[in-house]
C-alpha cells in the first residue's frame, strides 16, 4: 500500500470512528466497540497465519533491502556479519508474523537471538548501536507496508479493515519498540559500562542460550532468573504450527495439563516455540507416554527424551529438535507429538534426504509406488520386521487378521521381485526412510482438511 493508501485508509478510521455512538467508543479515542474489536482480531490471527509460512520470502527481501540502504549495519562487510542480519530478520519477521498468528502480547516478547548476535557484529567490527536502531526502523516501515497491503487485499470491503489494521499497527509498533529497549540496555550494559534498566539481571533468553552452549553457567543462578529449577528433571519439546488451524499456545496448555509440569518457553520465531517440562522427580513411562498421545491440532511436537540438570535440559532440546526435523522431511507432516526414541535412527538415516530417497527407491523397486496399497503394503511390512518377522505380532499391532498380514506380504515379495528374508537390513532401512520422507499414514487416520475461515470473523462448520 502507497502512502496516499495509508492516508486514505487512517481518513476511513477517523470517519468510522466519528459514526459511533460514544457509548459505543470502547477504550477512549480511536477505539472500538468489543464486538467489532474481537472480530477484526480473529480476522488478523487468520491473515498472519495464513501469511506466517512466507515469512522467510519476506524476511529475505526486507534484508536485501535493509543492506543496500544501511551499509554501515555490516561496517566491514563480512559474510558473517551479513549472515547474522539474515538471521536477525529472519526471526523478527517471524516472530512479528508468530505473535500477531498466536495472540501472543507484544509485551511478551524479547528481542531474538539472532538480534543480540547481530548487535555484536555490528559494534565489534566499528558500527554504533544507532546502526541498529536505523535497521529496525527501516524495518519497522518495510514489514508495515507488506503486512497493511496484505491486509488490506484479504478484507477488501470488510468493516474489519480499519480496526485490524489499528490492532497490528499497534502491536508491531510495540514489538520494535521494546527490542529496542531491550537491545539499547544490552548494549549499555555489555559495551558502555552501564547497567540494564532493569537492575542488570540478564535476558531470561540469553540465560537459556547460555545453557544450551558450553561455556560453564552457574544453574542456582539460572533457575532464579528463568523461574524455572534447571537442576531439576527436564523433558524438552519444539512445538511448530502445520496449518492455519495451529495455536502452538493451545498445544502447550494441553500438554502442560497432562504433564502436571512446571514450563519454561521460549518463542524463537516461524510460529516455533521451544519448550520444557520440568518435574523434582524422574517422570514415569506411563506419563510420558500420555504426553506424547497427546492429540494436537494443527501443531507438530518434536518431543526430547527426559533428562536432569543442565545436560538433560541440553540434551533432551536436541533430541526435540531433532524429533521435529525428522516429521518435517515428510511430504505430509502430521499433527501430534513425535518422540525421538520413535525417530532417531530415521533422523540419522535422512541426514541427507536426497541421498536417502535414492536409496529407498532403489531398494524398494515396484514397492516404492505412492498409492494406498503401496502405503499399506510398505507399513505392514515395517512393521513385521520390527516384530522379529512374526506375523502373529504384526496382526495384533496393526489390528488386523494374521491372514491378511500374509496376504500382504506376498504382495509386498511379489513387488520386491526378491525374498523378504533377503537383506533385510537394507531393506528395513529403506521402509524407515520412505516412511519419513513418504509420510504415509493409515487410509482410515487421514486428518479432516481444516473448516474455511470467513474473513468477517466468523468460520464455517
Amino acid at each position: 500500500m502507497d502512502r496516499a493508501g495509508v492516508r486514505a485508509v487512517d481518513r476511513a478510521r477517523v470517519r468510522a470512528f466519528d459514526r459511533l455512538d460514544p457509548f459505543d467508543r470502547v477504550g477512549g479515542p480511536g477505539g472500538a466497540p468489543a464486538a467489532l474489536a474481537e472480530r477484526a482480531a480473529e480476522a488478523v490471527q487468520s491473515c498472519a497465519h495464513e501469511l506466517l509460512p512466507r515469512s522467510g520470502e519476506i524476511a529475505a527481501e526486507i534484508t536485501a533491502q535493509v543492506l543496500a540502504k544501511l551499509p554501515g549495519l555490516v561496517p566491514t562487510g563480512s559474510a558473517e556479519a551479513i549472515d547474522a542480519v539474515r538471521e536477525s530478520t529472519d526471526q523478527n519477521i517471524g516472530a512479528i508474523l508468530s505473535t500477531l498468528a498466536f495472540g501472543v502480547p507484544a509485551t511478551a516478547t524479547e528481542p531474538p537471538l539472532g538480534a543480540r548476535k547481530l548487535m555484536r557484529h555490528s559494534v565489534t567490527g566499528g558500527g554504533d548501536i544507532t546502526d541498529l536502531l536505523r535497521a529496525y526502523r527501516y524495518g519497522h516501515e518495510l514489514i508495515w507496508q507488506r503486512w497493511s497491503s496484505y491486509l488490506a487485499r484479504q478484507l477488501a470491503g470488510s468493516d474489519l479493515l480499519s480496526e485490524a489494521l489499528a490492532q497490528s499497527s499497534g502491536h508491531i509498533f510495540t514489538f520494535i519498540d521494546r527490542s529496542c529497549e531491550h537491545l539499547v540496555d544490552e548494549y549499555r550494559h555489555e559495551f558502555g559500562g552501564l547497567r540494564p534498566s532493569n537492575g542488570g539481571r540478564p535476558a531470561p533468553a540469553d540465560v537459556i542460550h547460555d545453557l544450551l552452549g558450553e561455556e560453564p553457567v552457574d544453574e542456582s543462578a539460572a533457575s532464579s532468573v528463568l523461574q524455572f529449577d534447571v537442576r531439576g528433571h527436564h523433558v524438552s519439546l519444539v512445538l511448530a504450527p502445520i496449518d492455519p488451524t495451529g495455536d502452538v499456545r493451545i498445544a502447550l496448555q494441553a500438554l502442560s495439563a497432562v504433564a502436571s509440569a512446571g514450563t519454561l518457553t521460549l518463542p524463537v520465531g516461524d510460529g516455533t516455540w521451544w519448550v520444557w517440562l520440568n518435574w523434582p522427580s524422574r517422570p514415569g513411562d506411563e506419563l510420558l507416554a500420555t504426553v506424547a498421545a497427546t492429540p494436537l491440532r494443527g501443531v507438530l511436537a518434536g518431543m526430547g527424551a527426559p533428562g536432569r540438570g543442565r545436560t538433560g535440559f541440553r540434551r533432551s532440546h536436541q533430541q526435540a529438535k531433532e524429533a521435529e526435523r525428522a516429521a518435517r522431511l515428510s511430504r505430509h507432516p502430521r499433527p501430534g507429538v513425535v518422540r525421538h526414541r520413535d525417530v532417531e535412527l530415521a533422523a540419522v538415516l535422512c541426514t541427507d534426504p536426497d541421498r536417502a530417497r535414492r536409496l529407498a527407491d532403489d531398494r524398494l523397486g515396484a514397492l516404492s509406488s505412492q498409492d494406498e496399497t503401496g502405503e499399506r503394503l510398505r507399513e505392514t511390512l515395517l512393521v513385521y520386521l520390527s516384530q522379529g518377522c512374526s506375523k502373529t505380532r504384526t496382526a495384533q499391532q496393526m489390528h488386523v487378521h494374521h491372514k491378511t498380514v500374509s496376504y500382504r506380504l506376498a504382495q509386498a515379495e511379489a513387488l520386491l521381485g526378491r525374498p523378504l528374508t533377503q537383506d533385510v537390513l537394507a531393506l528395513g532401512a529403506a521402509l524407515l526412510i520412505d516412511r519419513t520422507l513418504g509420510g504415509c499414514q493409515p487410509v482410515d487416520e487421514r486428518p479432516a482438511a481444516p473448516p474455511p475461515v470467513d474473513r468477517r470473523g466468523s468460520t464455517h462448520r
